[in-house]
């Protein structure tokens, strides 16, 4: 059980994913059964965000609507929940004034906004940074294209050079929306200016791949932080917070500490 530095604050290894919850397209067959099951009933949600805190992993990568974040507020009335953002792509200056309800200690903007800017008119994101930035929170970026995103980050070109901010990427073992190889995505987030905190998303390539097996892999590659792990079941989170536990000495200790002081319940 351990915490990393990730810009400015401190976050769990791994944090509660909420893609599920939000019926996303990626889960196929599941996403209405998952959607209907979760997404308006934020009570269920908060049981699995609870466990994670009971289990030492007290965070949730929370998508921006207004039933994810009710369902963090119940959690944090109970534990010292830490929240990572990210804003709906569209009318994102309200949905952001709705999660700072939450004091998110990172807040990203949404890949399609970022894969749609990134190139081009980038005053757009450097004005989302300042705005996130003037809320206390650390600023990330969040895509559906990490080889090109990072391709474009590491260019001598590099658009945002003069900006300090986190990635959120799609890193998995399959290749899922890496936009490229994986090699080439590993390559390119071994030579990542380490001034840019990456947390993995799509870690289990929507449930493909063994959760170990899946995890081995994200955390073994330079730069990673941490991961967001989307789960619909207690036993999930259970085996999830388990496995990162085991990975305590591979994941070195200078930027882990033990994280029991903020898992109290009130």
């Amino acid at each position: 059980m351990s915490e990393t530095a990730f810009g400015p604050t401190m976050l769990p290894r791994v944090l509660c994913g909420t893609s599920p919850f939000i019926g996303a397209s990626q889960f196929g067959s599941k996403a209405e059964e998952w959607l209907e099951r979760f997404f308006d009933h934020p009570e269920r949600m908060s049981a699995l965000f609870d466990l994670f805190c009971k289990s030492g992993y007290p965070g949730v990568h929370v998508t921006g609507f207004p039933s994810v974040i009710e369902a963090a507020l119940l959690t944090k009335e109970r534990y010292d929940l830490k929240v990572v953002a990210s804003l709906l792509p569209f009318k994102w200056e309200e949905n952001l004034e709705q999660v700072l309800v939450l004091n998110p200690e990172v807040v990203f903007i949404h890949g399609q906004i970022t894969d749609k800017f990134l190139e081009k008119r980038l005053d757009n994101l450097k004005a989302c940074f300042e705005t996130i930035r003037s809320a206390n929170s650390f600023p990330g970026l969040a895509t559906h294209d990490t080889c090109h995103t990072l391709k474009v980050l590491q260019s001598k070109e590099h658009p945002l050079q003069d900006e300090i901010f986190g990635l959120l990427l799609p890193i998995n073992k399959s290749g899922l929306l890496s936009g490229g190889t994986t090699k080439e995505m590993e390559v390119l987030l071994s030579t990542m200016d380490t001034r840019y905190p990456v947390m993995g998303m799509k870690t289990l390539a929507t449930g493909k791949l063994p959760p170990r097996e899946a995890l081995e892999y994200v955390f073994g590659i330079p730069n990673v932080r941490a991961a967001a792990v989307g789960v619909t079941e207690q036993w999930q989170v259970t085996q999830i917070t388990e496995i990162v536990d085991s990975f305590q000495e591979k994941l070195g200790r200078e930027n882990s500490t033990d994280v029991k002081s903020h898992t109290r319940e009130i």
